[in-house]
């Protein structure tokens, strides 16, 4: 799995947008192929700040998003409240460990 942590850079008008914004890009990625989830985070230490986690089971799907129009256009929708921008990481994600599989 490829995870991205996405930083973007808006101003107050653009961080209230920001939730709701979210859901319609998790709608929008959620057709593509691979999708496997989207999530704000908050950073506990400045929460005006807006990130998201975006996963999908392979770096060529998440890429197929990331060219895709349909992402182009959510971007241009946030553009008239970006400061600079945005930031991501991309991540490949190992299996889950969790106590419930030492058990």
């Amino acid at each position: 799995m490829i995870v991205a942590l996405v930083e973007h850079f808006f101003s107050e008008e653009g961080r209230k947008r920001f939730p709701e914004w979210i859901q319609v890009i998790g709608d929008a990625a959620s057709r593509f192929s691979g999708f496997v989830d989207i999530r704000q985070m908050t950073n506990i230490d400045d929460p005006d700040r807006t990130f998201f986690l975006l996963s999908f089971d392979s770096p060529a799907q998440m890429k197929s998003w990331v060219d895709s129009d349909e992402r182009a256009e959510l971007l241009k929708e946030q553009a008239p409240f970006r400061l600079k921008t945005h930031e991501a990481t991309r991540w490949i994600a190992g299996e889950s460990w969790s106590l419930a599989n030492v058990r």
